[in-house]
């Protein structure tokens, strides 16, 4: 049995769910903007980690959808 939340989320692809991701940036940078303290160093380990996989999983994307389909 599936939770409420389960039930009634709302599925995005992932084109969506990277412009959101960029325009929430966007926002926070502009906020943020000007003198501020720098990341710790385990955030600064983890966004780099975050920045990492996105741009290996962005690579995996484009072979999969630029590479030809055996089966078609």
């Amino acid at each position: 049995m599936n939770s409420p939340d389960v039930r009634n989320a709302i599925q995005i692809d992932r084109g969506s769910s990277l412009a959101i991701s960029h325009e929430i940036a966007d926002r926070l940078r502009s906020k943020l903007g000007g003198e501020h303290d720098p990341l710790p160093q385990h955030l600064t380990a983890l966004v780099d980690r975050i920045a990492q996989i996105s741009s290996h999983s962005n690579q995996a994307t484009l072979v999969m959808t630029s590479g030809s389909d055996p089966a078609c």
